[in-house]
């Protein structure tokens, strides 16, 4: 999710806030005062991080699942299909490597110990895709490994929300470089002579990301999407079809994509009259968006959060984080049934991008309290802020421009994050990791 500043929204965020320490004021990397760790910093967006009432939020499958997976089961007859393992992905060939270790600026403080690393000059400079979410291998396992290996998943949605994509890349052996492969997102379908296909999902903003199991779910808006790692298709790359999505006559294509992946259910928090899509920018009533994803430490619930964006001039704060259960251990989410939200709270960060929970306390990705120093760039101005339920949350340290989702490994105590940030001449994007809790 892109953000939209203007000049009266940051003058109106330091009136809300008051006076400023002078730390902020000096420059843009966040020092500690005298004697302090950079996580006192208290925000001048001090309200709390309030609880508030959950009860009226459910994701609602509407038996989405037993659809998708009778196509899926009827495409995967069609002898044009392949089906791979995610072994098998990984182990075909190195496509793309990431740079290791961070080559763009960060802005992380060197207190938590940052690392990670860039995509290849193509990923990182490109303005067809736009990297969103972030989950990984200490998300889809309680040892923090899949096959032996620490990955990291990534979304990316393209212009116009046009197509949504998921890089898997190897960080187990990170100076060796980051080997990583994308694979298209799609939707089985029924075509207008009955017969099973697959098309690009339907006017998705891939946006957060959750790898729990073989399972990936894709928050997009109203919706939580949900891919099964268990069915990945191997795609034809070349020939006149190589661009197009679906079975033709010479084999199945994703785009260029070497890889598929089908949709196997879906949950939305409103459904729209003819079941189609509903756009959302909303911090009340009870059908919330779904901006962000991240699995708690406890593998039993997760949290989404809202990004919000007035067009009215209010305050650009007040987005939920919400907690749901994850009903079914072995499957993730229920294929059946209205999952219900366990608790919620708003909160007081502007422009709220991502949330992600360690158990004790959640940790927040938005605006910086204050006004960026001059000559900065207001959309480097992005701060890692935590938060305790009922507290005003504090500053953790700033972050690479335009950070979006954010994931905690419990085994590692690690906590990764993902920018946006497009710069097609030298690039700027990032995925790293801080260790908060150091």
């Amino acid at each position: 999710m892109r953000w939209i500043r203007t000049a009266v929204v940051i003058a109106a965020a330091l009136l809300a806030g008051g006076s400023l320490p002078a730390a902020l004021l000096a420059g843009g990397s966040l020092p500690a005062t005298a004697g302090a760790s950079p996580d006192r910093i208290v925000s001048p967006q001090a309200a709390a991080f309030t609880p508030i009432d959950a009860s009226g939020f459910t994701l609602d499958p509407t038996g989405t699942a037993a659809t998708y997976q009778g196509l899926v089961s009827r495409l995967e007859s069609d002898s044009r299909i392949h089906r791979a393992t995610l072994s098998g992905v990984l182990s075909a060939g190195v496509v793309r490597t990431g740079t290791w270790p961070l080559c763009h600026p960060t802005h992380l403080s060197s207190t938590y110990s940052p690392s990670g690393f860039c995509w290849d000059h193509d990923d990182d400079t490109t303005d067809q895709w736009v990297p969103q979410g972030i989950t990984g291998s200490g998300d889809a396992s309680a040892t923090g490994y899949v096959d032996g290996k620490r990955l990291l998943a990534a979304s990316w949605h393209a212009p116009a929300d046009a197509l949504a994509r998921v890089s898997i890349a190897d960080y187990t052996k990170p100076s060796a470089g980051v080997p990583y492969h994308h694979l298209l997102l799609i939707e089985p379908y029924l075509d207008s002579t009955g017969a099973p296909n697959f098309r690009t999902v339907q006017n998705v903003h891939a946006d957060g990301l959750l790898w729990y199991g073989n399972r990936l779910f894709l928050a997009t808006g109203t919706r939580l999407q949900v891919f099964s790692l268990d069915h990945i298709w191997q795609t034809v790359t070349s020939g006149g079809n190589a661009g197009n999505i679906g079975l033709y006559a010479d084999g199945a294509h994703a785009r260029w994509h070497a890889w598929a992946l089908p949709m196997i259910a879906e949950y939305r928090t409103v459904w729209g009259a003819d079941g189609g899509w509903v756009s959302c920018n909303s911090k009340t009533g009870t059908k919330p968006c779904l901006n962000s994803i991240s699995l708690a430490p406890d593998r039993t619930s997760f949290v989404t959060a809202e990004y919000f964006a007035p067009t009215d001039g209010s305050s650009p704060a007040g987005a939920r984080v919400i907690r749901w259960p994850l009903t079914d251990s072995s499957t993730g989410l229920p294929e059946t049934g209205v999952v219900h939200a366990s608790e919620a709270y708003s909160s007081p960060v502007w422009h709220l991008q991502g949330a992600a929970t360690d158990g004790t306390a959640f940790y927040l990705t938005g605006d910086c309290p204050g006004t960026p120093p001059a000559g900065t760039d207001p959309n480097d101005w992005v701060c890692l802020h935590r938060a305790l339920p009922g507290q005003p949350p504090h500053v953790l340290t700033q972050g690479p421009p335009l950070t979006q989702n954010l994931s905690y490994w419990p085994q590692t105590g690690e906590l990764w994050g993902i920018n946006e940030r497009t710069n097609t001449s030298t690039g700027a994007r990032v995925v790293f990791k801080i260790i908060p809790n150091p």
